[in-house]
């Protein structure tokens, strides 16, 4: 077969059906990055917590409401 000679397969269409027949690659697994997004979700969570029931810096202690006498 002579390279003049014309073909009824588009090259196109050859590379298309050649990419597809390549083995597909492998993919990367997504859990790792779902436990990395749990993770700092948690922790921020918790700073926020901290942050909301911790005393403001420099206040003043609140006196308490019921008196403890020793006797």
């Amino acid at each position: 077969m002579s390279d003049s000679t014309p073909t009824v397969i588009e090259p196109e269409a050859l590379a298309y059906a050649r990419g597809l027949l390549k083995a597909p690659m492998p993919r990367d697994s997504t859990w790792a990055a779902i436990g990395a997004v749990a993770l700092i979700a948690v922790a921020s969570l918790a700073l926020a917590y901290a942050m909301l029931t911790a005393p403001a810096p420099g206040a003043v202690e609140p006196k308490a409401r019921v008196a403890i006498s020793a006797e």
